[in-house]
């Protein structure tokens, strides 16, 4: 009985741990700069680098799940391509929300006081 439990843990683990590292939800609200307010742009602000702050604690779990994939005996260069394609996915995932804030921000900046 424990080799029969022990055989379906071992074939399980693979689906648990890509499953550990789950991508973070890129849903980052960014007001139009040209009608927003303070509080609405700070609290953008604060989205943006909780949801970069996410990306880093994901990219981490990444290289913690791929470490223990060519541990277990995979191609280190084939486990190497796959994580690098899903951390740079959402690196640039980051990069698309810091760049439309900073446009929203600079539209902000620029609208007349008031």
């Amino acid at each position: 009985m424990k080799i029969v439990l022990l055989s379906i843990l071992t074939a399980l683990a693979p689906v648990a741990l890509h499953a550990q590292c789950a991508p973070p939800d890129g849903q980052v609200e960014i007001p139009d700069g040209s009608s927003a307010t303070l509080d609405q742009m700070k609290a953008a602000q604060q989205a943006v680098k909780a949801f970069d702050a996410a990306v880093t604690a994901y990219t981490a779990c990444l290289k913690d799940e791929e470490a223990a994939k060519i541990k277990q005996g995979g191609d280190k260069k084939k486990i190497a391509a796959e994580y690098a394609q899903r951390s740079n996915a959402e690196v640039d995932k980051v990069q698309q929300v810091a760049d439309k804030f900073n446009t929203e921000l600079k539209a902000y900046k620029a609208k007349p006081p008031g």
